[in-house]
C-alpha cells in the first residue's frame, strides 16, 4: 500500500477530489475513516455516487482503520487517498496509535466558533489544539486546494 495524500475536507469525495487529486495521484482507492459515516446509509451512497467507477472505495470506522493501516498486507499495490471529513478523526486515530507524517488541510467549512486559517479552512479551539499536539508528535499540515496547486505549509 502507498498513502499518496491524507486529505482533511469536509465536503468528502467531490468534483475537485474526483476529477483532479484522484487522476493526477493515480490513485486506485479511497478510504474515507468516519466513526459516524459508517452508520449513515444516505452519507455512504452519496460518497459511492461521488467516487470514480474505476476507484475503490472504503468506508471505515477509526477502529478498522487501525487494523488495516497496521498490516502491511492490507490494500497490496495499491495508491491509496485518505480522506477525513473531520479534523478531530486525527486525534482519534493519533490516540489508537495512527499518526500521519503529513496532512492536507485541504478544506474545513467555516462555522460558528471557527478560525479562519487558509482560505478554505476553518478550525474550533479544539480542532487547533488538536492540530498543534499531532505537530508535535512530527505530523506536518500543509494547505493544497487543488493537486496543480502549491503545497503552503501550515505553521502552527
Amino acid at each position: 500500500m502507498e498513502i499518496k495524500n491524507i486529505r482533511v475536507d469536509s465536503r468528502g469525495i467531490h468534483g475537485q477530489v474526483a476529477v483532479s487529486w484522484i487522476p493526477s495521484l493515480g490513485v486506485n482507492r479511497v478510504i474515507v475513516i468516519d466513526d459516524e459515516i459508517i452508520k449513515d446509509e444516505m452519507q455512504k451512497s452519496m460518497l459511492k455516487m461521488a467516487c470514480p467507477k474505476n476507484v475503490k472505495l472504503s468506508i471505515i470506522s477509526t477502529d478498522r482503520a487501525k487494523l488495516r493501516l497496521s498490516d502491511p498486507s492490507s490494500y497490496e499495490n495499491e495508491n491509496i487517498m485518505i480522506i477525513l471529513q473531520k479534523v478531530n478523526t486525527l486525534k482519534t486515530l493519533s490516540d489508537k496509535g495512527i499518526i500521519f507524517p503529513e496532512v492536507n488541510l485541504g478544506n474545513v467549512s467555516n462555522r460558528a466558533n471557527t478560525t479562519q486559517l487558509s482560505k478554505t479552512v476553518y478550525l474550533t479551539d479544539e480542532e487547533l489544539k488538536n492540530i498543534k499536539e499531532l505537530n508535535k508528535k512530527g505530523t506536518k499540515f500543509y494547505y493544497q486546494m487543488v493537486a496543480s496547486g502549491n503545497k503552503e505549509a501550515i505553521n502552527l
